[in-house]
């Protein structure tokens, strides 16, 4: 401050030639700036033991300038602890809400506790609701957390399912009538509730959107697939198109076209009758068109009628079972194409299917050459 000043007088007492007049001097006092001296609240420190960047900590630690200690803070974090949170849920909590350690405990935290517990939930569970989506904890009870929580309690029909979407999304994250707004969109349109609620149960973010996004996912099932709402694949092409983007679609769409040798008409109704072999990617959809046309033997227009084929994994399912088939042909026997393609897609073991059983005795290298693994119709 004082070298400008210096400066200052110096510029004033400076003669400048005629043509070269000095501008007025500015007053530099009060334009700068004022560094602080005060050390960082002792609260910084404090959410920073929680889990906050120093940045974030420095950002919130104002909001609790008014505070002489951490006495409230502690009892927060006690009264978390009491409940069965851990020391890393505590972090991912503070972290995520941390004017939470303002909360009262007897009249703010304590209540949206029990209020879950009243719902079912255990004490566990309680406490990983509130770990999983810390947001909960800022709720009202009334107008908002039970709301939330009894929708999906009764939706999934379990607190085990509850617990299990939670840990994969932001499940309370919708208002209640958000989320019934959606379900009476597909209501409207016929599906029948037993349906909707079986697709939301498999993948509740179906109905996790703005009604404007949910009605043009309808839009694109109606254009990919031109299905009806009533047929029971309808909450499937749903479930699919929701998980892919209509870019990756119809790159999708033009793989396995040029793959398996169809036009679009066909390939739509291939898409009807087993929607969900859509969401491998175009790579693997490529290799399991060409590993059933080459290996498998599956004509263009068997493959079209029987999509389902695509949803099989190649290396769990169909190349373990592809060898037994060729074991079964080097001693001469051939089960036919027919067969083949049905002990593909049989659900059960290739040793307990039918079309394999009766050929143990003469071609006893089966019960070497194929493992009995659970047979499922992945999508890996």
């Amino acid at each position: 401050m004082a070298a400008l000043r210096r400066l200052a007088h110096r510029l004033q007492s400076f003669q400048f030639p005629p043509r070269l007049l000095p501008l007025p001097i500015p007053d530099f006092r009060g334009h700068l700036p004022r560094f602080s001296t005060s050390p960082p609240h002792f609260m910084t420190e404090y959410l920073v033991s929680y889990g906050l960047s120093p940045a974030a900590a420095a950002k919130a630690a104002p909001r609790f300038s008014h505070l002489s200690s951490t006495a409230k803070p502690d009892a927060a974090v006690a009264f978390l602890r009491s409940q069965g949170l851990g020391r890393a849920q505590l972090r991912e909590i503070i972290s995520w809400v941390p004017l939470l350690l303002l909360s009262d405990v007897d009249a703010t935290l304590s209540p949206k506790f029990d209020a879950v517990r009243a719902l079912g939930l255990t004490r566990a569970e309680s406490a990983r609701l509130f770990a999983l989506y810390p947001s909960a904890l800022t709720y009202g009870i009334r107008s908002t957390l039970l709301p939330r929580v009894l929708f999906w309690l009764d939706l999934l029909g379990s607190s085990r399912l509850l617990m299990k979407w939670l840990a994969r999304t932001w499940l309370l994250k919708y208002s209640v009538g958000l989320l019934l707004q959606n379900m009476s969109t597909l209501r409207g349109l016929g599906v029948p509730q037993d349906r909707v609620s079986a697709v939301v149960r498999t993948q509740p973010t179906v109905i996790m959107q703005s009604p404007a996004k949910f009605n043009a996912l309808v839009a694109r099932v109606e254009a990919c697939a031109g299905i009806l709402p009533s047929s029971g694949m309808y909450v499937w092409c749903l479930f699919s198109l929701h998980n892919i983007s209509d870019r990756s679609f119809r790159a999708k769409r033009a793989v396995v076209m040029r793959a398996a040798g169809c036009d679009e008409e066909e390939f739509a109704a291939m898409f009807r009758r087993a929607p969900c072999f859509m969401l491998v990617s175009a790579g693997l959809l490529r290799r399991k068109v060409e590993f059933l046309r080459e290996k498998v033997g599956c004509s263009a227009e068997r493959l079209l009628m029987n999509p389902v084929l695509l949803t099989l994994s190649i290396d769990k399912r169909m190349a373990p079972r592809c060898r037994a088939v060729e074991a079964l042909r080097s001693k001469g026997i051939d089960i036919g194409n027919s067969n083949m393609r049905r002990c593909l897609k049989s659900s059960s073991s290739i040793l307990e299917s039918k079309d394999m059983l009766k050929y143990t005795e003469q071609v006893p290298e089966l019960l070497e050459l194929y493992p009995q693994v659970e047979g499922h119709a992945d999508i890996l």
